[in-house]
Formats: C-alpha cells, structure tokens, sequence
C-alpha cells in the first residue's frame, strides 16, 4: 500500500485489505515532541496515540493537531514548524509448505512437525580422525517462521520506500539497513525519521517529520491465563493506569494491557532516536 500525497484515503484506513487473523490488532504511535500551541515551551511528553491513521489525518487536515511539533527536539517557537506522518499498511503472507505424499511420515518427519525442533542429520566423515558429523537444520516450522519474518521486513522496506517516493526521495531498496537493525537509510534526509512494526504477516510503516515510533500488537487469548505476570513487565506508570481501572472483565484487562503494551515499546523505539 503507498501514498501518493498527505490526503490519501490510505491515512483513514482502519484495517489493512487482508487480516491475518480475526483477533484484534493494537496500535500505537509517538510522534515530536509536544509544544503548548502558540509557545515555545516543550513538554515533557510527545504525541502518543492508540490511531495512528487518525493522528496522520488530523495532521494532514490541519497541518498539526492541537500541540505543534519540532522535528529537532528543543527548539525555539520560531524554529518549530507542523509535523507530517504517512503511514502505509500491507500483509504478506508465507503459504503453508505443501503436504507429504506419503501415508505415513517417517520418524524425521514425525520430529519436524514438532515446533521448535531441531534435526540433526548424519553425514560422511570429513576426516579420518571424525566418524560421525552432526550437521543441524531448523524444523520446517521454524523455518517458516523465519521466511515470515523476512517476508515482512522486506515488504516493510518496499512500503517505506514508496511513501519516501511519494515526497519526492528516492530510497534505494538494497540501501536499507538489514533485518533486525532500527531500519535506516542512507538517502534519507536529516529531517525525516522512519518506523516498521509488523506482526503475524501484518506491516504498518510510518514516514515522518519529527521523531517517530510505531507498534502493532495482536491480541493472544493464551496471555489472559498469565496475564497478571505480564503486566509485572510493564513500567510502572503504566502498571499505575491498569490498577486505577477496577471491575473489568478479563477480555478488557487484556486489552487495556496491550494498549499499555505497545505504547511502552513506541516509546522505547522514540528513545532510541535520539
């Protein structure tokens, strides 16, 4: 998905064309840092939001939403200017590996299926001195799951390099700076920052004016059974938040904890900005 200019319908999206599951999914953004309107003065906080699309749109309508923002950190009202954020979202999905032909598997095949096996195979001695070399693959789950993975960040780097496109800079594809690494760009200008978040084959990329950090979690009905333990992970304003709200059902504490989830990793990516 790309976007040709700041109006793009594809900023108001809720959802991408195609889930990759029916649970719900959870964003968060952080954008700047915040200024009072008409101030010099920087907050403390920058603009973190649950609506990504929502806050692209509200800064795309307005040229900023009700806080104006600097792109460079501290600065003086008179060096500040509104903030811009394009976002794109897309799924990629691996298809399953065909099935064997044969009735019944054989024991390596039985330990594939196994996840988070590894199958360590036999080979000729290289050596005299060496009768038996093991040599280890990963099971075919886990090597899906790392064709996933690898699907997604590529797909991610495709995105953002259309958006960039779209303002008129040319990001080169192999430029990009390689999975698993905060994505970086050569080409890219001083004053624009960028953000990858993707999950169970859904990508959202966001390009910006000011420092920026975006999260997409998906919801886990496993985590309810150990949810209290994950909360403990939380900081701890976010833990105060979750305790301030009493008498939820155990659906909404799981919600209000992947809303408090993701808002602590975009601000964990916003840090590493700077």
């Amino acid at each position: 998905m790309s976007e040709a200019s700041e109006g793009n319908t594809a900023n108001a999206a809720d959802e991408p064309a195609t889930r990759p599951t029916d649970y719900p999914a959870y964003r968060c953004v952080v954008l700047g840092r915040g200024a009072s309107e008409g101030s010099g003065s920087l907050s403390a906080e920058p603009l973190i939001s649950h609506d990504p699309h929502a806050l692209a749109a509200s800064l795309a309508a307005s040229g900023a939403p009700s806080t104006s923002l600097s792109a460079s950190g501290p600065a003086s009202a008179s060096t500040s200017r509104p903030a811009h954020l394009w976002l794109a979202e897309a799924c990629v999905m691996i298809p399953p590996a065909a099935p064997k032909r044969s009735a019944t598997p054989s024991l390596g095949e039985r330990q594939a299926a196994v996840d988070n096996t590894v199958i360590t195979e036999s080979h000729p001695p290289t050596d005299a001195s060496s009768s038996h070399v093991p040599v280890s693959r990963p099971s075919p789950a886990k090597a899906r799951r790392r064709q996933q993975r690898e699907a997604e960040s590529h797909l991610a780097r495709v995105l953002l390099c259309e958006l960039a496109a779209a303002q008129g800079i040319q990001l080169p594809l192999d430029d990009w700076s390689p999975r698993g690494q905060a994505p970086h760009h050569p080409a890219l200008p001083a004053d624009f920052y960028v953000s990858i978040a993707h999950r169970h084959g859904h990508v959202l990329v966001g390009l910006a004016t000011a420092p920026l950090g975006l999260d997409l979690e998906y919801r886990n009905p496993r985590h309810a059974h150990d949810l209290d333990a994950r909360i403990a992970m939380l900081p701890l304003d976010a833990r105060e938040r979750l305790a301030e709200v009493t008498h939820l059902s155990e659906t909404e504490r799981l919600d209000g904890f992947y809303r408090e989830w993701v808002r602590y990793e975009v601000m964990i990516k916003h840090l590493h900005i700077y």
